[in-house]
């Protein structure tokens, strides 16, 4: 429990170590439940809530579903859905917008010794619902993770960097940001777990790019299938 308590504190203490700048800070809530429908497929749901700190607390909430499906060791897919609830605070005109996301990704994963590497690449469609003339906002990530075994300790750390680019992978032309990643997963009593994230968003090839800081917290209930 110290462990645990301990993890929160730091990463909560990188969220205010730079309260004095301009930067943005969020926190990022979430709760998932997965069943396992098959050996190799799994399906799951869960809802998120964003909240930031400058103008209006509340930022984004979503709902969302989908399948992962195991296709060998070290290799495995899937695909979702998420319904968009999206406050719009800047401008004249100002309200919640409702969007659809739709995504698939494939996943590679690959261990050696202690270390677990990863590589995930995703696309992803975001359109507005309820706006006749709405264009699709299609984004390509890719998504490099690394995670490490450390004996008899709970909180194994998690590394990674997420690179973001509209329409195609085209990094010359198409980069647009990119999420620097670093916490862990905590496995608690029977089949919950709880994640814990700091995750750096920086904003690239803008006039006043942004930096977001943000604190992450996913629980997860697993249920498996007899």
């Amino acid at each position: 429990m110290k462990i645990k308590l301990s993890l929160i504190l730091f990463l909560g203490s990188l969220l205010t170590q730079f309260a004095q700048n301009d930067d943005v800070y969020e926190n990022w809530s979430s709760i998932e439940v997965d069943y396992g429908l098959t050996k190799n497929i799994d399906i799951y749901g869960g809802g998120q809530l964003r909240i930031k700190s400058i103008g209006d607390t509340y930022n984004k909430s979503f709902y969302e579903f989908g399948a992962k499906i195991k296709i060998n060791d070290h290799l495995s897919s899937g695909f979702g859905f998420r319904g968009i609830d999206e406050l719009d605070d800047v401008g004249n005109i100002q309200g919640h917008e409702k969007f659809n996301r739709y995504h698939a990704f494939l996943t590679g994963a690959y261990d050696y010794k202690k270390f677990d590497f990863r590589l995930r690449l995703q696309f992803q469609r975001k359109n507005e619902v309820g706006v006749s003339d709405s264009v699709n906002n299609d984004f390509f990530r890719t998504r490099f993770e690394v995670r490490y075994d450390i004996k008899d300790w709970k909180a194994d750390p998690r590394i990674g960097i997420e690179f973001f680019t509209k329409d195609d992978l085209n990094f010359n032309e198409n980069y647009k940001k990119y999420r620097f990643s670093f916490g862990t997963k905590l496995n608690l009593k029977g089949p919950n777990s709880l994640t814990i994230k700091y995750i750096l968003q920086e904003e690239v090839r803008v006039d006043s790019p942004v930096s977001h800081h943000i604190l992450r917290l996913n629980y997860n209930y697993s249920i498996k299938s007899k």
